[in-house]
């Protein structure tokens, strides 16, 4: 059995036709999303997936911690092993643990905060 203590959650789950609808909205990935993650997105078959993803894993993020927080401080950047990791302000958070999910309609994520 684990031991693991959880502080808080967050969620979110959000459209990802919103998404297809500004990848060529540069501003737009520029305001939400580091130059890291606008490469990897823009990198997929599917990218509008990717961005729908790494938003809602944002969102999550922020909801978790209970704050207010710039989203563009936040970074969700995928390990070696594709599973995402989360850094505010550059630095690894290793106590935020986070999983996106996406459909061709939806994208989902949760992100939780351990003790």
């Amino acid at each position: 059995m684990y031991d693991i203590r959880i502080n808080n959650v967050g969620i979110d789950i959000e459209e990802v036709g919103t998404f297809k609808k500004e990848l060529n909205n540069e501003l737009f990935l520029c305001k939400i999303f580091s130059n890291q993650e606008i490469k990897y997105c823009k990198s997929k078959m599917e990218p509008h997936l990717s961005f729908a993803g790494k938003f809602c894993a944002k969102e999550a993020v922020i909801k978790s911690l209970n704050k207010k927080i710039e989203m563009k401080s936040i970074e969700i950047l995928n390990n070696r092993n594709g599973q995402p990791e989360v850094y505010i302000n550059g630095k690894k958070e290793k106590k935020i643990k986070c999983s996106i999910s996406h459909s061709n309609t939806y994208a989902i994520a949760i992100a939780i905060i351990l003790v």
